[in-house]
Parts: structure tokens; C-alpha cells; sequence
């Protein structure tokens, strides 16, 4: 049953470009699996989709014409299990395989299929005669228009270091939320450890944040500790009007007004109701009062506020997300065009939020994506555009470094 919902979550994935999490989550509520099941699924879905061009490599030489979806998306899950799944003896993997294909295709794929994985799996590969950057793509299965991108940006040993780092699992992390409870509180609990890089941050040994009681009660958010640095570089007061002009799934903006200790005043805004929906759930959860949310497009927030209005202003902007592959490698294998768009949309929301600032304001803008045109370029283009926009603060996090997401932000002061 397993290996047919990840089979079938798989050529969701393949067809629809559907998010992961989501159509996991779609399936488990769907059906009554134990966690184990749940842990196969999940691993076997992720680890297919973060290793895909490297699966397809090996495959390719043993297929001699083209497959369909099925049949390929079939071959790929079972070569992930043999190739990364060393508790599956082989014989358990191709008997489930061929059983699943005799069931949905006949006999026929079924012998295919068999034939096919027994010349895959009793075969050997190698990648030393690729070229070094083209090594870099199908060993850490991420487009080569994509290793070229970092190559360039950041030099081929950061490239390296970057890709690898998105195979690996980060950190279980949450943040704590200090308008209930303390980190000493919860440090006390043998499953969290103190995090490295976030003074807000803990690790979890456990198996699932949300389950454990400190998150039902409040005590704590589930976030990336890279993320946590974004609230504190804005370093928000109690007495401060602020806007968080992307504010869903809400971690940052109840970061914001744990930082302000439930005073002043948050206006919040994302561009989908259900998105809403989710921060307010966060916001209820966490015991937070100064946050008022609104459904509305923050790249026409100057048409909404009179200028100058905000003491401090939060763009945690939409980006391509090329921080977050550890955690969503599906995003990897997006089209390269779409992040145009993104780039145009983070224009208009930084031209926003510079109307709204007061004059001795700050602004941070953070992306989770290490793609300098969305970071350290667009942030020069803005200031090349209002000259009394001045930087205090840049920083750049890579996947490698703590074990935690890629991320940008930069601390922006109006003169």
C-alpha cells in the first residue's frame, strides 16, 4: 500500500508540478497509515524527487526506448530504494515493483519492469569523465542552468558545497515563543537542544514538532533558524507602527510581535484569503494581540496608507526559493523564466514600501533564494533609485553553514 501512494503522490508530482508537502498531506488525510507507512512515503517521494537527475542517469542506459510516465516515475522510486535505502534487500523491492505494474498495466509492463531493474540494479555507474559542472548537476540532481547560475555567482567550490548541502536534512528547528513561556522552560525537556545560530531557536530530537505538547500549547513555532534572523535585524519596538507586507504563513510577523511583546501595532497583508486563514491560526495559537490582518496586494499599499506611515516595514518578498531545496526539491526543477516574474513583483514591493516609510524608518527585504538578481542586485537597483535609502546591514546565509536554509536579508534605513 505504501509503495502505490508514493507511486501515486510521485505522478501528481510529474504531471501537476504539484508541492509535495501538500498533495503528502492530501494523501494522509485521505487514508488510516501508521507513522511508520507515513515515514516510507515521505522519504521515498522526497528522496525520488531531491535525487531525480542522478536516478534518470543510471536508468537511461537500460532503457532503449521511451517510456511512459508511469512505467518511468515506477523505475525511479524503485532505483531510489536500491540506490538509498540500504534496509530494502533487493528482491522485496522488485517483487513490490513488478506486483504494482502487473496490477495496474498487466503482465506485459510487468515483465518490463522486472527485466529493466534487475539489468539496473546488478549494473554500476560512474561520473568522473562528466564535466565538472555538469558532475555537480547529476550527482546533486539539480539542473545544470542552475549549477551554472551559482558557478557564476558564487565560484564553482561555494557551487559544490551549496548543492551538496540541499541533499542533506536540515535541522528539526522551531522558535521560541517568549509571550508565554522561555527558552530555560523548554531547554529543561531532553528533546530540545539550543539552536546555533538563532538566539530564539531550538532544536528537536523528537520526531515531530507539531505533535509534541510545547507546540499544541503555544510555547513554540515552527521555524527555519535562518529565517528567525529576519524579526530581529528589523528590531522592532513596543511603542512601533509596522507593516508586514507579506506576511503568510505568518512565522515572521508573530516573531514581530513577540519581539514587540504585544504592544504597538502589526498590519499584516497577504494576497490569498487561505493564506490568511493560516496566519491567523498561528496568531491564536501563539497568544499574539497586535497583529491585524488584511487579504489585499501590497504592490498597491500606496494607494491604501498615506505615505510615511510605518516606523518599520518587513518585505519578506516572493522569490524563487532556490534556498529551501533541502526541504522543497521540487522547486529545482521550476522554470528558470519564472523567477522574471518574481524580480518584477519584488521591484514594485520594494517601490511600496519605500512610499510608506517614515523618514528614519527601516525596511528589511529577505528572500529565502541565493539568487543574487533577487538579492544583492535588486537591493542596488533600489538604491540606485532612491539615494536616501542607505544599507546597515547585509547578510547572506548559506544551506552549508548551519545546517539550515539559504537566506538574504538586508537592513535598509530611510535618511
Amino acid at each position: 500500500m505504501e509503495r502505490q501512494i508514493a507511486l501515486e503522490i510521485l505522478l501528481k508530482f510529474k504531471q501537476d508540478k504539484s508541492y509535495l508537502n501538500l498533495t503528502i498531506n492530501a494523501y494522509f488525510n485521505r487514508y488510516d497509515l501508521t507513522r511508520q507507512q507515513k515515514d516510507f512515503i515521505t522519504r521515498v517521494v522526497y528522496g525520488t524527487v531531491q535525487n531525480m537527475l542522478l536516478l534518470e542517469y543510471i536508468l537511461k542506459p537500460h532503457l532503449h526506448m521511451r517510456v511512459k510516465t508511469y512505467e518511468k516515475m515506477l523505475l525511479l522510486m524503485s532505483l531510489y530504494q536500491h540506490e538509498m535505502m540500504d534496509s530494502i534487500p533487493d528482491y522485496a523491492i522488485i517483487n513490490e515493483t513488478v506486483e504494482l505494474a502487473k496490477k495496474k498495466k498487466g503482465m506485459k509492463t510487468a515483465r518490463f519492469i522486472h527485466a529493466i531493474l534487475q539489468k539496473t540494479f546488478q549494473s554500476s555507474y560512474q561520473l568522473d569523465d562528466l564535466p565538472p559542472l555538469e558532475r555537480i548537476s547529476i550527482e546533486t540532481s539539480h539542473p545544470l542552468w542552475l549549477v551554472k547560475m551559482f558557478d557564476k555567482q558564487y565560484g564553482y567550490e561555494e557551487t559544490k558545497r551549496i548543492c551538496h548541502a540541499f541533499l542533506e536534512v536540515p535541522h528539526h528547528c522551531a522558535r521560541v515563543n517568549t509571550l508565554l513561556t522561555s527558552k530555560e522552560a523548554l531547554l529543561k525537556d531532553s528533546k530540545w537542544q539550543e539552536a546555533k545560530l538563532s538566539p530564539d531557536g531550538l532544536y528537536y530530537s523528537g520526531h515531530h514538532i507539531a505533535s509534541n505538547e510545547a507546540f499544541i500549547k503555544g510555547y513554540v513555532t515552527i521555524q527555519d533558524e535562518s529565517s528567525q534572523l529576519v524579526a530581529r535585524l528589523l528590531n522592532p519596538q513596543a511603542s512601533d507602527y509596522v507593516l508586514d507586507m507579506c506576511c503568510a504563513p505568518g512565522s515572521k510577523t508573530t516573531h514581530l510581535a513577540m519581539l514587540m511583546n504585544n504592544q504597538g501595532s502589526i498590519e499584516a497583508y497577504d494576497l490569498y484569503a487561505h493564506k490568511i486563514d493560516l496566519v491567523q491560526q498561528q496568531i491564536q495559537r501563539l497568544k499574539v494581540k497586535n497583529v491585524h490582518t488584511h487579504v489585499g496586494d501590497s504592490t498597491l499599499l500606496k494607494d491604501v496608507y498615506p505615505s510615511e506611515s510605518f516606523d518599520k516595514i518587513l518585505c519578506d518578498a516572493p522569490c524563487s526559493g532556490l534556498g529551501v531545496l533541502a526541504r522543497k526539491p521540487e522547486i529545482k526543477y521550476h522554470e528558470s523564466s519564472a523567477m522574471d516574474e518574481m524580480i518584477a513583483i519584488q521591484e514594485k514591493l520594494l517601490e511600496n514600501a519605500y512610499f510608506l516609510l517614515k523618514k528614519g524608518g527601516n525596511i528589511v527585504y529577505s528572500t529565502c533564494t541565493l539568487n543574487k538578481k533577487e538579492n544583492e542586485k535588486q537591493i542596488e537597483k533600489f538604491m540606485t533609485k532612491y539615494p536616501d535609502m542607505k544599507k546597515r546591514k547585509e547578510l547572506t546565509i548559506l544551506p552549508y553553514q548551519y545546517h539550515s536554509d539559504g537566506f538574504y536579508m538586508c537592513l535598509l534605513e530611510k535618511e
